[in-house]
Parts: structure tokens; C-alpha cells; sequence
């Protein structure tokens, strides 16, 4: 099913190249037709005049058209062509005169006068070898005639480059302008639309093959078709900055050199979509040895007749390879029949039909006038080839975003796991700090008030023991139950809140001992670190440690507590007017070796300093803690 879908595309494009033939051909409608014409080789100067009365007895009765590689191959220079104008010419409107082909290059005259022309006709001319001309004849020429004066073309041409002179047509300007602008159009501006159009694709295939070397097939599509662009200017360029010899021959191996690179696609091409297919290792190097040898052979060519004569063997040897290319590509669609695939062999098909019906014209040494399409067939091809590399990269970017998607569900649910682990870690954790939490208070509470409450109990169960003893004792018990909830409240965490909230609770035990608390706070007090709740518990057991040994030991009148920030951190102070002590004498003591722990937990420096009485208690917090 689908070799009979293919085989119905060439036939499709073997039947529109046939309907743009006819219709190029017939399409002049009421105009005249000239199918001979009287010719005259001129020589190789540009003739400023017409042919003579004496010179004219030379010229030769010619068929059109008149291909000069069939009838004078060895000939250079210009042809004057002498055609019969129908006897009405001078009565129409706007009498003109069409001629399809004509080259390298013509002008017309009439009545000894050059009536128009295209482009340079001295030598070299200009490349108008390929550009229909459709010239407006001045009916003033005609007047005082009592019939049509013949009218003449002067073609200049190489040999070896079918120049010559096609059939010529002779009416009406509007019965000759359709036909004009129709072979205009498929000879000239088509060709350079799509030469444009395939340049486009070739770079823009080349950028993304360049971005993608799992596919190296593309990167040879795209060099073939940036040569077939360049290629295609052998139509269109009619100055050439380059000779036009060598022009016309880089050209031609351009057309060689498509032929190998398209090849060697075909072959990539086959290997990434055909599952377990390779290629002839073969097939690269003779493709490329083969475009190589047709280029050095047509650039050393210094005459259009030899470069002109390898030209039958060496198209034919690229029809060969085009034939492993197209039956490459159509085994491909039918082992896999997708539509991009199907689409490329069937485009394969009509461009191998058309390289075959170019090569038979080109050979052809008797016909002159014909189209060349093989560009437009190259153009469904290039298309189609570039159709594939689109559905690869939107499979990949629907992959892509599948995949993204996917990844992106993974990651959610990943996300929702982790939070629930971490979430089970934090409750751990806080489980974790409130078990330390719990034992530190306890063990804080058994070393401190279970201790104050042993000592009350004890002193209730002898009778030596005084009330006050055991009221001291039992204020004690609640001052240290008192810190310990201090240090619990989140609300509290700096060092004036819990400072000032012991000195408060602390006030009355020193009133009723006779004694002045004294509270002094820095006017320009800055921030204070924020404690957590044993760090704030280690702070208020210290200073509350400081103060009990003033209470009980100093014999002070006045007692002091003062609060400020310096460069180096917050500075609690706790200083008395009492007997003192010195710190080094009693530094083994339990009380002491308790606080300088506590110092050591809050990261804090501890020390104390002799005053004059008493001594100074100094506890330096660092900024953070």
C-alpha cells in the first residue's frame, strides 16, 4: 500500500511537470509562431550594425529552435537571426515579440535599430541565458512600409552551454504577457524564492544539529541543502562576481556535491529510524571521493565545450547515487509507515523524477527553451526532511514536559514526605529538650530546693533550732522554686526581665535583714541577648547564689545589682560594702565551682574583684547566645 502511494506521487508530479510544459507552450493563444528563422554567424566582436546586403546572401535557413551544441559546438560569438514578421504585426496595438530562451544572452533590431535587449552583449555578457524576454516593438518603425520589415535577434554564446535561440513568438503584447510572466515566474522569481526558503532551512537545520549530536544525519541535510541553495544561483545571478566559467562550473559541482551529501543523509537517516539497519561503510567516502573528483574535473576545465563533455557521465553516475537515495528512503516509509516518513520518500520520488527529466534536457544537443524544476522538487523534500526534525524535537519537548511533570509529582511528594519526617524529627527534638529539660529542672530543683527543704525538714525535727532558722530556710525552698518558673517563662528571656524579676522577689528578704538592694540599669541599655530556658535558669542561679552569699556571709549594710551593655557583651554585676572574700582562697568551694560552671554553660566570664570594703561579683554575657 504505501510503494503504490508513492508510485501514485511520481505519477502525480510526472503529470504536473507535463501541465507546466503544455501551458508554457501554448499558452501565447493568437500570437505567431516562428519555427525557422534565417541565421548568420557574426563572429566574436559585438556587430555595431546589421548584416549587409553582400553578408546576407550568407545566411543559412534555420529551424527553431536552434541548439548550438547540436549545430555548431565549436562555435563562439554572435548568431544574427532573421525572422518574417506576419504581415498584420504593424496593425496591433502594442506589437511585441516573446522569446522564451535565448543565450547566453540576445537583443532585437528592427529596421537597423536596436529596439531592447537584456543586460551587457559584449563580451562576457551577462547570464541571461535562463530570463524569458518580452519586448515591445515601436509601431513608428513600420510607417511608410508597405509591409513588415523583417525583424532580427542577435544571441551571443559559449559553446557547450546550450546557447542558442528557442522558439520565438510574434502578436499582441497582452497574448504574449501571460505566457512572459508565466515562465518568468517558474525561471526566475520561484527559483529564488525557493532558494531563499532552502537556505533558511539549511541554517536553521544546521544551528539545531549543531545543538544535537544524536543525530548526525541532520547536520549532512543541512549541507546539502545550504549547497543546494547556492547551487540554485546558476538561475537567478546574472552578474556574477566571479568568471563566468568558473561561476557556472562551481555551480554544476555544486549540483554533484548535493548529490553525495543528500546520499550519505539517506543513509543516517535510515540507521536512526530503522531499527538495527546499518549502512555501506562504503557509501560516505564514495559519495564524497565522487564530488570531489566532478569538481576538480569541471574547475580545471578552461573552456565550456570540456567542461561540457564530462558533464553526460558524471550526471549519470549522480542519478546512481540518487537511486540508492530514493530506494533508501521509500524502504524506510514502507518498514516503518509513519507520516513524516512517507512524506520523505514520496518527496524522494518526485525529486528523483525530476533530476531525471533536468539531466534528459540538459544532454539534449536539438531542444532549447525548456523549464528546469528539479529546485522545486528539492523544496517538498527539504520540507518534509525538516517536517521530521520537528516531530523528533516536539516528541522530545512532550517528553520533556512529561517528564517534568512526572519529576515535578515526584518532587511533591518527596516534599510532603520529607515534611512529615522533619516534622516527626522537630517533635522528637522537642521531645528530646523537654526530657533534658525535665531532668535538668529536676536536678536542679533536687541540688537546690530539695536541699533547702532537707535542711528545713531536719531543723523542724530538732528543737534547737529556732523559727528563724527555719523561716530562713523555707524562704530558701520558695526563692529557688521561684527562679526555677523564672527560667520556665518564654515570655522573659532577656537578662533585665529575669534580673528584675529576682531583685523584686529577692527586695524583701534583704529589707527585713536591714539591708539595701540597690538596682541600677544603664540609661543607654542596648540590645540583650535572648536566653533560652537554661541558659536564663544558669543566670539566675548564679546571681541569685551571689546575692545568698551576701545575705548570709558578708555582713554588708548596702548591697548593689547593675546592668549594662559594652563593647563586649552584657555585664551583670552584684557588689556589697561587706568583709569580703578573696576568690582564690575558696575557688575548691563547692558554691563557686558551682557558679564557674554555670559561667562556663552560658559561655559567660565570670570573675570577682576586691572592693574597698566588700567585693565585686562581674558576669560578662556575650551578644549572643
Amino acid at each position: 500500500m504505501t510503494a503504490l502511494g508513492l508510485c501514485l506521487v511520481a505519477v502525480l508530479a510526472l503529470a504536473l511537470w507535463s501541465q507546466v510544459s503544455r501551458r508554457t507552450a501554448s499558452e501565447v493563444g493568437a500570437a505567431y509562431k516562428a519555427d525557422h528563422a534565417d541565421a548568420l554567424e557574426a563572429g566574436r566582436d559585438y556587430p555595431a550594425a546589421l548584416p549587409d546586403a553582400a553578408a546576407q546572401h550568407a545566411l543559412v535557413a534555420t529551424p527553431l529552435p536552434d541548439n548550438w551544441d547540436g549545430r555548431r559546438p565549436d562555435y563562439t560569438g554572435y548568431v544574427w537571426y532573421r525572422i518574417d514578421a506576419p504581415a498584420d504585426l504593424p496593425q496591433r496595438t502594442r506589437p511585441a515579440i516573446y522569446l522564451p530562451a535565448a543565450g547566453m544572452n540576445a537583443e532585437v533590431w528592427l529596421r537597423g535599430q536596436r529596439v531592447g535587449g537584456a543586460g551587457r552583449m559584449q563580451m562576457p555578457p551577462s547570464r541571461h541565458y535562463y530570463t524569458p524576454q518580452l519586448i515591445e516593438l515601436p509601431r513608428s518603425l513600420w510607417a511608410g512600409s508597405d509591409r513588415p520589415e523583417p525583424l532580427w535577434v542577435l544571441v551571443v554564446g559559449y559553446p557547450g552551454y546550450r546557447s542558442g535561440l528557442g522558439s520565438v513568438w510574434l502578436g499582441e503584447h497582452a497574448d504574449l504577457y501571460p505566457a512572459w510572466r508565466w515562465r518568468s515566474f517558474w525561471q526566475n522569481e520561484g527559483t529564488s524564492i525557493t532558494s531563499v526558503i532552502n537556505l533558511t532551512l539549511a541554517v536553521l537545520v544546521l544551528v539545531i544539529g549543531r545543538r544535537d549530536n544524536m543525530h548526525v544525519a541532520y547536520r549532512w541535510f543541512g549541507l546539502a541543502a545550504l549547497v543546494w541553495a547556492l547551487r540554485n544561483l546558476i538561475y537567478v545571478v546574472q552578474e556574477p562576481p566571479l568568471p563566468d566559467l568558473l561561476f557556472a562550473e562551481l555551480c554544476v559541482a555544486g549540483a554533484m556535491w548535493f548529490i553525495a551529501l543528500f546520499a550519505i543523509f539517506a543513509m543516517h537517516f535510515a540507521e536512526a529510524n530503522q531499527p538495527g539497519y546499518r549502512g555501506p561503510r562504503y557509501l560516505a567516502p564514495a559519495a564524497l571521493g565522487y564530488a570531489v573528483i566532478t569538481t576538480l574535473y569541471f574547475v580545471s576545465a578552461n573552456t565550456y565545450q570540456r567542461a561540457n563533455a564530462g558533464f553526460a557521465v558524471m550526471g549519470a553516475v549522480g542519478i546512481g547515487f540518487t537511486l540508492w537515495t530514493g530506494w533508501r528512503l521509500v524502504r524506510l516509509a514502507v518498514l516503518q509507515p509513519r507520516l513524516d516518513l512517507l512524506a520523505v520518500a514520496a518527496s524522494a520520488v518526485v525529486y528523483l523524477v525530476l533530476l531525471v527529466n533536468d539531466y534528459a534536457i540538459a544532454v539534449d544537443r536539438q531542444s532549447l527553451g525548456e523549464i528546469y524544476i528539479r529546485q522545486y522538487a528539492a523544496l517538498p523534500l527539504f520540507v518534509a526532511i525538516t517536517g521530521t526534525l520537528a516531530r523528533r524535537y516536539l516528541h522530545a519537548l512532550r517528553t520533556t514536559r512529561e517528564l517534568a511533570e512526572s519529576l515535578q509529582s515526584q518532587v511533591q511528594q518527596q516534599r510532603e514526605l520529607l515534611a512529615e519526617s522533619f516534622e516527626r524529627v522537630r517533635e522528637a527534638e522537642r521531645e528530646q529538650a523537654r526530657s533534658q529539660e525535665r531532668s535538668r529542672l529536676m536536678g536542679d530543683l533536687h541540688d537546690g530546693l530539695g536541699l533547702h527543704l532537707a535542711t528545713a525538714l531536719r531543723q523542724a525535727r530538732t528543737e534547737q533550732a529556732s523559727n528563724e532558722q527555719l523561716v530562713a530556710s523555707l524562704q530558701d525552698c520558695m526563692d529557688d522554686l521561684r527562679v526555677a518558673i523564672d527560667s520556665l517563662d518564654e515570655q522573659e528571656r532577656d537578662p533585665l526581665a529575669l534580673l528584675g524579676s529576682l531583685r523584686f522577689r529577692m527586695a524583701p528578704r534583704f529589707q527585713s535583714a536591714g539591708l539595701s538592694l540597690a538596682w541600677t540599669v544603664a540609661p543607654d541599655l542596648g540590645p540583650l541577648p535572648s536566653l533560652d530556658a537554661s541558659g536564663a535558669l544558669d543566670l539566675l542561679r548564679i546571681v541569685q547564689e551571689a546575692l545568698s552569699n551576701v545575705l548570709k556571709h558578708s555582713g554588708a549594710t548596702e548591697v548593689g545589682m547593675a546592668l549594662q551593655v559594652t563593647a563586649e557583651g552584657t555585664l551583670v554585676t552584684v557588689s556589697d560594702n561587706g568583709c569580703g572574700f578573696d576568690p582564690h582562697t575558696v575557688a575548691a568551694g563547692r558554691g563557686l565551682g558551682q557558679l564557674r560552671a554555670r559561667a562556663q554553660r552560658l559561655g559567660a566570664r565570670l570573675s570577682w574583684q576586691p572592693g574597698q570594703p566588700g567585693v565585686q561579683m562581674r558576669l560578662l554575657l556575650p551578644h549572643s547566645i
